[in-house]
């Protein structure tokens, strides 16, 4: 009896055979190896994550590798990045361990343990697998002496540091850099130098780790040279292999720390210190 689309002759109806689509027979470190070269290919990431299953689950880390949120009192965008929303949209939809980079901007007040608040740490505590942190206007002190409660998830897999405008005296700077025992890269940056008097707060502090330190340090308006001296003593030097500096006095002292790993150095023409740096 010859069966035509599906169908006997006799009008006995005969179910199709199923036909799994090509793609799905890729082997999956193939399609998660063809999707990274889209990294930055947003719209033909989104395509990749709608075209099947496997796709999906390959697209999905490099479409939110990176999330941004803004801690202002008043949200200057419609309340779209105003924190904590995206920290909670993305714990809701399971997506913050896919998140590598974590920038949070501030504009009024600092960021301080009472932004980590209730469910905001639960999310916060999900970037699991976090390489880069950025913190505008991070308050160490008022973390202290139950810092690791907060950024412990982050200790292991931090490799990049940013901070901007950090507040603290140098040894409490150290000690929150000295969390992360993986970390590479570090920025510290001020809007202006600022003149400031080293109390003894923290003095006591030491180091949880000894991080490598060997990728990239960028300073701005950095004034601190106390805490460049204590890196050198708690860290057993320094090892940056790039730095950028723009209004550091403590350029010779950064030189010599790093003379055998050092590779390339930036400084900046209109800096007023370049002169007597060296």
């Amino acid at each position: 009896m010859a069966k035509v689309k599906g169908l006997l002759f006799g009008g006995s109806p005969v179910a199709p055979a199923l036909c799994p689509s090509p793609i799905t027979r890729l082997p999956q470190e193939l399609v998660e190896l063809v999707i990274s070269y889209f990294t930055h290919h947003t719209r033909t990431l989104l395509a990749c994550s709608m075209t099947c299953y496997s796709w999906y689950i390959a697209a999905v880390p490099h479409l939110h590798h990176t999330l941004t949120t803004r801690s202002p009192m008043v949200s200057y965008d419609g309340g779209k990045s105003h924190w904590p929303r995206p920290l909670r949209n993305s714990y809701n939809l399971g997506l913050l361990p896919f998140v590598k980079r974590f920038r949070i901007r501030t504009c009024i007040d600092p960021f301080t343990p009472k932004k980590l608040e209730g469910c905001t740490l639960h999310y916060f505590s999900a970037l699991t697998n976090l390489q880069e942190l950025g913190i505008d206007e991070l308050q160490i002190s008022t973390f202290m002496p139950n810092v690791q409660r907060y950024f412990g998830h982050s200790m292991p897999t931090l490799r990049s540091l940013l901070l901007r405008e950090p507040r603290g005296s140098s040894r409490q700077i150290l000690y929150f850099i000295g969390l992360f025992s993986n970390l590479q890269d570090l920025e510290i940056s001020y809007t202006s130098p600022k003149e400031e008097r080293e109390g003894m707060s923290g003095t006591n502090l030491v180091p949880l780790s000894v991080p490598p330190l060997c990728g990239r340090l960028i300073l701005k308006n950095f004034t601190k040279e106390r805490l460049v001296k204590d890196m050198i003593t708690f860290f057993g030097g320094l090892h940056f292999r790039y730095m950028d500096l723009f209004r550091v006095k403590c350029v010779p002292l950064l030189l010599g720390a790093c003379a055998d790993t050092l590779e390339g150095l930036r400084l900046y023409p209109t800096d007023p210190y370049g002169e007597e740096s060296f």
